[in-house]
């Protein structure tokens, strides 16, 4: 017998086994080898061996004719039913926006699909494949509600068919075949012998073949066709792009584009294809191209950027894909639309923010930075217009700054009510809004707006609205203004620091101080110009000196730092051999800049002037400047000085120029200062080593002799007589002087300075009654008035310890109105109710060592006054105050006062002071008048009158001597003199006081004059303080 002969029956004929072990002997018989018989088993089959016959499933078969296998024959009546099956009607199904269908994975389900599709008229694209290993797993799924719909066999169903509302057989009929082997050669042999075994089995038909064939073909396709059309579907759904055919006008388009362009379907319909495009040239160049598609030219446009029009006149930017394609049985256009709108406002506000950072770079200021980045956020977001305002919290409001365009005059009424939130807010739709100018936006044609704070120090500082026609401002590109935001305000907070920092460095640049940087090691990064000009005196090559050497810092400074955490101040004197002296006040710091970086900062003051200064003022304040004499202040403390080790028998002489005021008068303030000069020179050039000599008044000089004996003092009396009685020439002309002189002696008239000058003024007092050219020596007949200026002295400083001096207050009036211009204090002392009035102490004073301890008594007291009573007050400054007093040093701790107050204070100065030296007055005067402070001259015309003082002395106001007021009705001449020193007044722009006003008829000569103002007893006498201060109230 021949090889074996291999046969493989389907599975479901398991129950029919008996007839096929019969077959298979037959088939023996006929073929005449041994027939192998097997049944395939019900796993998914793989033919893995040379099998000679199969009685296979359709389905099977499909697959066995992908092996070179052909159906041959089939059983008579045998047939193979397939159902579809649901829970639901069919009707309800089809209603579904998705049916699902459930199958086995398999190119023969899918043709079982096609038949269903077709005979029970279900929308192809409507459904969603589901594939699936087995058929209980399709039963499971449509019971659980995961599937519509499933495709099983009729014979598989019996034990679920209760299950389901819907079963229905599709309607085509299937067998299971005999198939052979193409490549075995046995297939007329083997068909003769099974026509002849069984006559139920039956050759194919051709329709059959044909059939078997074709449903091989759909088998393969259909999946691929589901796919592709699952594919198409997805595409034409798509929520992120938009599609559209058209042929002459719009004939399909998916619902994203309809709702992109804000037309419904029907009405897009209508449009041509190139009717969506915003801009007119765009439009012509897709005419032509229209016009190739429809002649059947078949090209792809790839993507391009365009401008599309919405249906309400909108742009939206998008990018274009277009293909032609056959549609409907013509030639078309499609087109693909990817929205870029969201993608080129981000494109814009990137650019914006680049702008940002550029434009920054080159502004000094908030208004510029502002003025120049507002029209390009305008330009660059295509904005239909925009608002900035600025943040009152004064008013509560955020008012207009700027806007553009700048013809938009409705933004100038604009505002918003503090507080306001720092966050971004965008509204998308301003229509829909409770936006307070929503109607003045929509006249503009604005549809969305954003609203950014831009925020200094948690505070917002400012209000930026963006107006725009198109929905640009949406919740998308929140982060993205947001990010603006940040920008904005740290170009804000950048402007002020690099205007701080522009500040700091043109500080730094002229400030009057020294500024170094230099590193760890002493090597000088930076100094400041001035530094740089100072230290160059030191070194030449500045920038290439180690700082450590050049101003001799120890390398250990740098730990000392260290450990201090704070600067470390140096003063001391540098210099170099050949170089000049400085005296630096250094400041040294370390700033740890990070890990590794360390820079030294030396801040210094350069004291080498001051040091000068303190030097000369030093002298100034006890050296004499006319005559280079010791001044009182200086004599004083030198023969205190002498006096504390002195044992010897000494002279204190004092010597005062009779009727000096003569000479400054008759010949001249110039030859004044030059009679006093050659004095000096004479009497210390007489006294030389023996003494000391000393100026201590105006025409008033003093000696101190040490070591004169009884019989000496004669001697020395006659020197100094000869010395006076000499003339003194002066260019062509012999100058004669007299005096007056007092003697007192050391230990017997007293053992201190303080003793010695008072008995020897008290001494000299006397001496002046006597007539000129008297000389006395103090005896005990004067004793009497020395004590009676003890006392006084006494009484001086009680007061000032005790607080017992007060002040008596002399209003003067507005001659024309009788209003209270201004006070005059006036000081007095009250002891145990006892008023003493400054005729018994005031020169007592004046020569006393408590006269610059009362002025700042003076000037605190009356400030205070000033300050409370918002009025003018008027101080009387005593010729050697004036000399004495550091003007600069009291007023400067009055300065809040004084400038709150300008103008209120007034000093009188005597003329007989302001003429002993021009020059010093000058520039005393110059210094009150910084701190706006009035000058008054008192008693002008009584004694050294000169108009030269009122040209070149800045005075403010002129006070007529009372002994002018009471001359005035009884004398044409005082009269006249009156009336030509008001007039000479106002020219100069001064204003005139009258004093001594007691009667009424002074009172009308002054209001006829138009003196400015009147002060006296006619009007109000001086008045204690808190009389002062309520007679005020009642004026008010």
């Amino acid at each position: 017998m021949k090889s074996q002969f291999k046969l493989k029956v389907c599975s479901c004929q398991k129950d029919n086994i008996n007839f096929w072990k019969d077959f298979a002997k037959a088939l023996e018989f006929l073929i005449k080898r041994k027939v192998n018989f097997e049944l395939i088993p019900d796993k998914p089959f793989q033919l893995k061996e040379k099998v000679d016959l199969f009685f296979a499933s359709f389905s099977l078969s499909l697959e066995l004719l992908k092996k070179n296998y052909q159906p041959i024959a089939k059983i008579k009546g045998q047939k193979d039913n397939y159902l579809v099956i649901g829970i639901e009607n069919l009707e309800k199904i089809k209603e579904k926006e998705k049916i699902k269908i459930l199958i086995l994975n398999h190119p023969f389900s899918f043709l079982l699909l096609f038949f269903l599709i077709q005979n029970f008229n279900i929308d192809f694209l409507k459904i969603l494949v589901i594939t699936v290993s087995s058929y209980e797993e399709i039963f499971q799924k449509i019971l659980n509600k995961e599937g519509d719909l499933g495709i099983v066999p009729e014979k598989r169903i019996k034990s679920y068919l209760n299950k389901f509302l819907f079963v229905k057989k599709i309607p085509i009929e299937l067998s299971h075949y005999f198939l052979v082997s193409t490549e075995s050669g046995l297939t007329s042999e083997i068909k003769k012998a099974l026509l002849s075994i069984n006559k139920n089995i039956e050759p194919l038909t051709l329709w059959e073949k044909e059939f078997i064939k074709n449903s091989h073909f759909l088998g393969e396709f259909i999946p691929k066709l589901v796919e592709k059309c699952t594919i198409l579907e997805t595409f034409l759904n798509s929520p992120h792009f938009g599609i559209g055919i058209y042929h002459d006008t719009y004939i399909y388009a998916n619902s994203y584009l309809c709702n992109l362009l804000n037309y419904p379907l029907e009405e897009l319909k209508k449009l041509k294809p190139e009717d969506i495009l915003y801009y007119e040239k765009d439009k012509i160049f897709a005419r032509e191209i229209v016009k190739r598609r429809l002649s059947g030219k078949l090209f792809i446009l790839p993507y391009q950027e365009k401008t599309l029009k919405t249906k309400d006149g909108k742009k939206v930017e998008a990018l274009l894909f277009t293909n032609t394609i056959f549609y409907q049985g013509k030639y078309c256009g499609m087109i693909v639309v990817i929205n870029i709108t969201k993608q080129k406002i981000l494109e814009k506000l990137v650019n914006l923010l680049r702008n940002v950072n550029q434009i920054l770079i080159t502004c000094n200021s908030k208004k510029e930075f502002y003025k120049k980045i507002c029209p390009e956020i305008y330009k660059i977001l295509e904005l239909k217009s925009l608002w900035l305002g600025k943040a009152n919290y004064e008013k509560g409001i955020v008012e207009p700054l700027l806007f553009y365009p700048e013809n938009l005059k409705l933004f100038k009424d604009w505002n918003f009510t503090l507080p306001f939130q720092k966050n971004v807010k965008i509204i998308t739709n301003i229509k829909n809004s409770d936006f307070p100018y929503k109607r003045e936006l929509l006249s503009l044609g604005v549809s969305s707006i954003a609203i950014i704070p831009i925020v200094e120090k948690e505070k917002i500082k400012s209000v930026l609205v963006l107006c725009s026609e198109e929905p640009v401002f949406m919740d998308e590109i929140k982060d993205l203004l947001e990010e603006l935001q940040i920008d904005f305000s740290f170009a804000v907070k950048k402007i002020d620091f690099l205007s701080q920092n522009y500040i700091l460095n043109e500080f730094i640049k002229d400030i009057d101080e020294i500024l170094i940087i230099c590193d760890e090691k002493g090597n000088i990064e930076y100094v400041n110009p001035f530094g740089f000009k100072l230290l160059s005196k030191l070194e030449g090559n500045l920038l290439k000196t180690n700082c450590f050497e050049l101003l001799y810092l120890s390398k250990n400074i740098l730990k000392e730092l260290e450990k201090r955490k704070e600067g470390i101040r140096r003063i001391g004197t540098y210099s170099k051999p050949g170089k000049e002296k400085l005296i630096l006040d250094l400041k040294i710091s370390l700033i740890e800049l990070g890990e590794d970086v360390k820079k030294l900062i030396i801040l210094g003051k350069d004291l080498t002037k001051e040091f000068e200064f303190e030097k000369e003022k030093h002298a100034l304040q006890y050296i004499d400047s006319l005559t280079g004499l010791l001044n009182y202040f200086g004599f004083s403390k030198r023969v205190s000085e002498v006096l504390s080790f002195l044992k010897v028998h000494s002279l204190f002489i004092i010597i005062d120029f009779y009727n000096f005021s003569y000479i400054n008068r008759f010949y001249g303030l110039e030859v004044g200062d030059f009679c006093l000069k050659e004095l000096a020179k004479k009497l210390n050039v007489l006294v030389g080593k023996k003494g000391i000599v000393g100026r201590t008044g105006g025409d008033e000089f003093s000696l101190f002799l040490i070591n004169i004996k009884a019989d000496e003092v004669a001697e020395w009396l006659n020197k100094i007589k000869a010395l006076i009685y000499q003339p003194l020439k002066y260019k062509n002309q012999l100058i004669s002087l007299e005096f007056n002189a007092a003697v007192v002696s050391y230990p017997d008239d007293g053992k201190t300075f303080e003793e010695l000058w008072e008995k020897v003024n008290v001494l000299l007092l006397e001496t002046k009654k006597k007539g000129a050219n008297v000389i006395e020596i103090f005896n005990p007949l004067i004793e009497n008035e020395v004590e009676q200026t003890f006392k006084v002295n006494t009484l001086i400083k009680k007061a000032l310890k005790e607080n017992l001096f007060v002040f008596y207050y002399q209003p003067y009036f507005e001659t024309k109105s009788l209003k209270i211009a201004g006070v005059e204090a006036l000081v007095r002392i009250k002891d145990n109710e006892k008023l003493v009035l400054p005729s018994e102490f005031i020169k007592h004073l004046e020569n006393s060592p408590y006269l610059i301890e009362f002025e700042n008594f003076n000037f605190r007291k009356n400030l205070e006054n000033l300050k409370n009573w918002k009025i003018p007050i008027s101080i009387n400054i005593s010729s050697k105050s004036f000399k004495i007093l550091d003007f600069k040093k009291i007023f400067s701790n009055f300065k809040d006062t004084l400038s709150a107050f300008p103008f209120y204070l007034i000093l009188e100065i005597t003329e007989h002071t302001l003429a002993e030296n021009i020059k010093t007055a000058k520039e005393i005067l110059k210094t009150i008048k910084s701190f706006n402070i009035k000058i008054a001259l008192d008693d002008f015309g009584v004694g050294y009158s000169s108009l030269n003082y009122l040209k070149d002395l800045p005075i403010d106001i002129l006070k007529i001597d009372i002994s002018f007021t009471k001359s005035l009705l009884k004398d044409i001449k005082t009269y006249n003199i009156v009336k030509t020193l008001i007039n000479l007044a106002k020219d100069l722009n001064l204003k005139t006081i009258a004093e001594g006003v007691e009667t009424e008829e002074q009172l009308k000569i002054y209001k006829d004059l138009k003196c400015d103002y009147v002060q006296g007893f006619f009007l109000s006498s001086p008045l204690p303080e808190k009389e002062m201060k309520n007679l005020l109230k009642t004026k008010k």
